[in-house]
């Protein structure tokens, strides 16, 4: 009876231990009759324990620390600082030879195979430096990002997180601004290839890598000298955003002069004409036309409020794509005011395209005078056709420029003969290059493709509007594909797959109960073993 009284003390300490850890693992033993009622038996346990055998178990306690149990005490106390040095051993040689496991179904805490290839044959150094600007920027999220880049290749790829309050300098020299998250730096020296991007994400940053590590940027020609808005003009009307976004994008642009050049130069990757306001001589019209049917790539942006030009419309139609002459309106609801019809409006209508991937209609295009740019209902030559974007279903081409331009020209209203809405408002056209034009053997598919983009307004990528709502990503978008840079890696998002099933509550006792009663048991029977084998050679 005695001895049974003091394995009370064991049995006692063994229902609490569980009993908490049930409780831990459960969130509360409140609500868990099988895990109160561990922690009641258990410390009815202790209170019998310690009126029955607690003063004798402390007395024997004090005699056995100078007799042999304490040496062997001794020795396992060495044993346990001994196996404590190889782990505090192990962890540092885990630190200096880093290995990740991602046991997450889709790879969530490491980088998509494409990016980790990319970056693992990286042939000059890569810098990455983020710009700490909270709430655009999660710190911890981004530092964990840039760090996957590191660790796939350790020794090309370095990165930072900067504040740019504590360190302004640093951010000016790296040429940030507003809405550059991300600089990107390949190489070293005077020949280093420099990106700044506006969203940090695997996507993003392994995209502007590739461009980076394809060596030399690309070259864009901005066609002048007939009332184009100015490329590096800062005020209101100019292109100087556009300018610098593209440059930020790996890209360079550079004005031409056709009327000097006689035709596009040789080292062109795309050509952009925007909103001329002066007539474009016959010649230079046929020089842009002649380039693009020979495997070139066209940018051009329309103006209605230039009504005395229209060599927009002429090229564009050289390519099977129709600019109305037309203005498109839209009827909008405004508070307290009712329906109005405006000439600036959004656009939230996009059909599937590289140029508008990711598009939605949280984030339109915002467009001011714009005129309809159309497909051709029957294409020819294996040229394919996307019409883009589209305006809202309430709007409508309006062929009556004069009531608009003209205060006693009328009033502007909706005719039979307008376009209705939804109206499109850009095309883009990829055509393979006809056999009787000039490629080389050797050119790849790509390089045997016209491609041409046309929007009825300039207005939404000059100075000032860029930056609105979807306008910039739209933009970009259209140089890339003209360029051909819409090819880089698609990497979609990652998440963590939800596994869990509802469990009826009877069933989750059951589970419980044997999830702890199965150790509970087998450590109780140890216990009781050694104690029976205790007591007899006591």
């Amino acid at each position: 009876m005695e001895t049974a009284l003091r394995f009370c003390g064991y049995i006692g300490a063994t229902l609490i231990v569980f009993g908490v850890l049930g409780a831990v693992v459960v969130g509360s033993f409140v609500s868990q009759p099988l895990l109160m009622l561990h922690i009641i038996v258990g410390t009815l346990c202790l209170v019998v324990w310690g009126l029955t055998s607690g003063l004798s178990s402390f007395t024997q306690a004090r005699g056995a620390i100078t007799g042999r149990t304490a040496r062997f005490g001794a020795q396992a106390v060495a044993y346990t600082v001994v196996a404590a040095g190889l782990v505090v051993v192990a962890n540092i040689f885990a630190v200096l030879n880093e290995k990740r496991w991602d046991l997450t179904e889709q790879g969530v805490y490491s980088l998509s195979p494409k990016s980790v290839k990319i970056v693992a044959g990286l042939a000059k150094p890569v810098r990455l430096v983020a710009i700490d600007a909270a709430p655009a920027v999660n710190k911890e999220q981004t530092r964990e990002l840039l760090q996957l880049y590191k660790y796939a290749n350790d020794v090309k790829v370095s990165f930072d997180i900067i504040d740019p309050r504590a360190r302004p300098v640093e951010v000016d020299t790296m040429g940030m601004k507003q809405g550059n998250l991300l600089y990107i730096e390949y190489g070293e020296g005077e020949n280093k290839g420099i990106s700044r991007i506006n969203q940090i994400d695997e996507q993003s940053i392994t995209n502007a890598i590739i461009k980076l590590s394809r060596g030399a940027s690309k070259k864009l020609y901005y066609v002048q000298g007939h009332g184009e808005p100015q490329l590096e003009s800062q005020v209101a009307g100019g292109m100087k955003d556009f300018t610098a976004a593209l440059g930020d994008e790996h890209v360079t642009v550079e004005g031409l002069l056709l009327a000097q050049t006689g035709a596009v130069p040789q080292d062109a990757a795309a050509v952009v004409l925007a909103a001329p306001s002066k007539p474009i001589p016959q010649a230079e019209r046929d020089a842009m036309i002649k380039y693009a049917n020979e495997g070139g790539r066209l940018l051009l942006f329309a103006n209605p409020e230039e009504r005395d030009s229209d060599d927009v419309r002429t090229i564009a139609a050289a390519f099977g794509i129709t600019v109305g002459d037309d203005v498109i309106l839209d009827e909008q609801l405004r508070l307290f005011a009712g329906p109005q019809v405006a000439v600036q409006f959004l656009a939230q209508q996009f059909s599937p395209h590289a140029i508008t991937t990711g598009m939605t209609g949280a984030e339109p295009l915002v467009f001011t005078f714009a005129s309809s740019v159309a497909a051709p209902t029957s294409p020819e030559g294996g040229a394919n056709y996307v019409e883009l974007i589209k305006s809202g279903k309430n709007s409508w081409g309006e062929k009556n420029l004069t009531a608009l331009f003209d205060p006693a020209g009328g009033t502007a209203s909706r005719d039979p003969d307008d376009a209705k809405g939804p109206v499109s408002i850009a095309v883009a056209m990829e055509r393979p290059v006809s056999d009787s034009a000039e490629t080389k053997p050797e050119e790849d598919a790509f390089n045997k493709m016209t491609r041409v983009v046309v929007f009825g307004d300039a207005t939404w990528a000059q100075n000032g509007n860029l930056t609105a709502m979807g306008n910039r990503d739209v933009a970009l978008n259209a140089v890339n594909w003209v360029l051909g840079e819409e090819g880089g890696v698609a990497i979609g998002p990652k998440s963590i797959r939800v596994s869990a099933a509802p469990i009826p509550q009877a069933t989750f006792n059951v589970i419980l109960a044997l999830s702890f009663l199965g150790p509970e048991l087998i450590l109780l029977f140890g216990l009781f073993v050694w104690w029976r084998r205790r007591a007899s050679f006591a």
